[in-house]
């Protein structure tokens, strides 16, 4: 603190930056989306696979697991494991022959023998939320 002045030596942008409250994650938007849920021996993981963009260049993410979600009118967001919300629009749920093919290919060569992957609408979904709450990773 500068005596003279009763002001502080740091510059104007450090005291902006110390006095902004941390953001809220970010949310991020999906294009298209849909429920997976994986079952192995330690229970079911209900994941969310969505795509960023509408294309056939799309990048198809897989979260890290629905911690909770929350409906609004028109969309719903997903809360995963690892702190990303997801925002997707209901009209735009549904898998694209692209992710069918994508999922399917890893139900076929990723899964370990007993275990399963199965997709999901979303108001299929709803109903086994209750039954399956999701493990905690």
């Amino acid at each position: 603190m500068n005596k003279k002045t009763n002001s502080s030596n740091k510059t104007s942008n450090e005291r902006s930056a110390q006095e902004t409250p941390k953001s809220s994650t970010q949310i991020k938007q999906a294009y298209q989306w849909g429920v997976i849920k994986y079952i192995d021996k330690q229970g079911v993981l209900y994941r969310l696979v969505s795509a960023p963009h509408d294309g056939e260049d799309a990048v198809w993410s897989l979260n890290s697991g629905i911690r909770r979600f929350e409906i609004h009118d028109g969309f719903v967001d997903f809360h995963g494991f690892s702190g990303s919300i997801y925002r997707c629009k209901f009209q735009d749920q549904g898998f694209s022959q692209q992710m069918l093919i994508t999922i399917l290919g890893w139900r076929a060569t990723e899964l370990e023998p007993g275990n399963d992957l199965d997709l999901m609408p979303f108001a299929l979904f709803l109903g086994e939320w209750e039954a399956n709450k999701p493990r905690l990773i």
